[in-house]
């Protein structure tokens, strides 16, 4: 099947099963599972092309598809092929995310924030070609996103505002990923913006924090329940909290120092971020007392 016929035959299907959902609620978990099957079929399309232009098309017809789907109906769409689905534990942000890889070695990004609150709204989101200035620092509009895939939505209260921390992945460059702890929050106008002054880090307070690693290493970044070891005044006693844990990154040789793409984990050290007071703060050197396995 060609793309054109693939792209006709999916909307008359994405059609029909949209009226089944409207007019057949006790029949929802059939018609999620159809849809889902549908959406994967014109997902599963898009890696399939050899050029960035094919992928580029096939992504776009499945993008609208997607978006008409998400705005029809609340449904949950947690298999769809090649999408990735963050949900927060208040169940009231949804960040759906994928990745098309182009020629040069970057990735294009595309994605829905879906929020409910009083009604439920739908942010489409692509990512900007750059952005100017210090990364770490800015704070970004919808339409200017840097692209990710978000993987954890935290939920965290910064005085009387409710706010989501994001961990995310990018695929950087041929010779380098990144890893992000980013925050999602609405501005004083009722905008969705990323990026908060809420990360104390050792280069100061910071709106995200960007880890660049080596291509081909793993990097952890999780959010995990731990006892770890924390020092007060003159002694080091064990707390159990929630925290981000991610691996310390040493240069594969010393005269790589400062190069990012020669970056991997020492392998036997962890740091992390610890909220409190409305900041995640910076903890170096944790020494995790339970196996890093959370599901958190």
């Amino acid at each position: 099947m060609n793309f054109s016929s693939l792209k006709a035959a999916s909307l008359y299907m994405l059609t029909a099963l949209l009226l089944l959902t409207k007019s057949a609620c006790s029949q929802s978990d059939i018609s999620n599972t159809a849809i889902q099957d549908s959406l994967s079929k014109l997902s599963s399309f898009i890696w399939k092309q050899k050029s960035d232009s094919g992928r580029l098309a096939a992504n776009d017809a499945f993008f609208d598809k997607f978006k008409t789907v998400l705005e029809a109906k609340s449904l949950a769409l947690d298999s769809i092929k090649g999408i990735t689905l963050a949900t927060s534990d208040d169940k009231k942000i949804r960040i759906f995310t994928w990745n098309i890889p182009l020629s040069d070695g970057t990735n294009k990004y595309f994605g829905f924030i879906q929020y409910t609150s009083d009604s439920t709204i739908l942010i489409p989101i692509l990512s900007a070609e750059t952005v100017s200035g210090d990364f770490s620092q800015a704070q970004l509009a919808p339409k200017l996103w840097y692209g990710a895939i978000y993987y954890k939505i935290i939920p965290v209260q910064i005085g009387a505002n409710q706010a989501y921390t994001l961990l995310g992945w990018d695929g950087y460059t041929f010779t380098s990923n990144r890893k992000i702890i980013d925050m999602l929050a609405l501005d004083g106008k009722g905008d969705f913006v990323f990026g908060l002054p809420a990360f104390k880090t050792k280069a100061g307070i910071k709106s995200r924090v960007v880890i660049e690693y080596a291509e081909k290493a793993n990097l952890l970044l999780r959010y995990d329940y731990q006892t770890i070891n924390i020092q007060k005044r003159k002694k080091i006693v064990k707390q159990d909290a929630w925290l981000i844990v991610m691996d310390r990154l040493i240069p594969m040789q010393p005269a790589m120092e400062g190069m990012r793409k020669y970056y991997v984990p020492a392998g036997d050290t962890y740091d992390g971020y610890i909220f409190k007071n409305g900041y995640w703060v910076l903890a170096e050197d944790i020494e995790v007392a339970n196996k890093l396995n959370g599901k958190k």
